[in-house]
C-alpha cells in the first residue's frame, strides 16, 4: 500500500520547496496535501494520484511517471516540458495534464478507463500543447491536445478527442493530428476543437464523428 506523502519527509519537502535536484519518489500516496509552483527533475514510481485540484502547478519539467495510478483526479501540471507517463493507469473520469505551450509530453503503454462513455468535455488527459499517445489502451475517456496530437499503435473504444481550441473558448489553437497503426471500436468523437490538418495511417475504426470541429488557419 502506498505511503502517505506527508510521511515521506525528504520527498514531501522537495515537492513543496521545488528546486532542480533530481529525486525519485516511490510508492507514495499523493493525496492529503496541496502542491503548487514548479516540479522539475522528478521521477514518480508506483505512486497514487487521486483527489480534486490538490496539485496546481505553474510548470513541470523533465519529470517521469512510471507505473502510477490516477484515480479520478483533477490536477493541473502547468506548462509541461519533457514529461513522460509509462505504464500508468487512470480509472474513472480523469483530468490531468498540461497547459498551452507544453512540449515533449508522452503517454506510453498507459491504460485509460473512464467508463462506457465519457461525457463530452474540453478537459481530460494530455495537454493543450503537443502530446503523443503510444501503445496505449482504454475506453470512455477524453484525450486532449492543443497544437499537435500523435496517436501511435493505440487501441481505444468510444473515446473523445479535444484537439485545438476555437476562439469562442479562449486563445485560438489549431492542431495537427496523426493516427498511425491504431484500432478503434465504438465511436471516436472529435469534439468542438480546431484542426489544422489530419492524417490516418494503417488504422481501422468503427466510426469517427467530427462534432463541431473547425478547420483551416487564421
Amino acid at each position: 500500500m502506498p505511503t502517505p506523502i506527508l510521511q515521506l519527509k525528504p520527498e514531501y519537502k522537495r515537492l513543496l520547496e521545488g528546486g532542480a535536484s533530481a529525486m525519485t519518489i516511490a510508492n507514495a500516496d499523493m493525496a492529503g496535501s496541496s502542491f503548487a509552483g514548479v516540479w522539475e527533475n522528478l521521477s514518480f514510481t508506483g505512486c497514487d494520484f487521486a483527489g480534486t485540484k490538490n496539485i496546481q502547478l505553474s510548470a513541470m519539467r523533465n519529470c517521469r511517471f512510471v507505473d502510477c495510478s490516477f484515480l479520478a483526479p483533477d490536477h493541473d501540471f502547468g506548462k509541461m516540458t519533457n514529461v513522460s507517463f509509462t505504464q500508468c493507469q487512470s480509472v474513472g473520469r480523469s483530468i490531468f495534464g498540461g497547459t498551452d505551450g507544453s512540449t515533449g509530453v508522452l503517454f506510453e503503454g498507459c491504460s485509460f478507463s473512464g467508463g462506457a462513455a465519457a461525457p463530452r468535455s474540453f478537459e481530460g488527459i494530455g495537454c493543450t500543447g503537443e502530446v503523443t499517445f503510444r501503445g496505449c489502451t482504454g475506453q470512455g475517456e477524453v484525450l486532449v491536445s492543443g497544437t499537435r496530437l500523435t496517436v501511435e499503435n493505440c487501441q481505444f473504444g468510444s473515446m473523445t478527442f479535444v484537439v485545438g481550441r476555437p476562439r469562442k473558448r479562449g486563445a485560438l489553437l489549431s492542431a495537427t493530428v496523426l493516427f498511425d497503426g491504431c484500432q478503434g471500436t465504438g465511436v471516436w468523437r472529435m469534439a468542438d476543437g480546431r484542426m489544422q490538418d489530419s492524417e490516418i495511417r494503417n488504422s481501422r475504426f468503427e466510426e469517427i464523428v467530427y462534432d463541431g470541429m473547425e478547420g483551416g488557419s487564421e
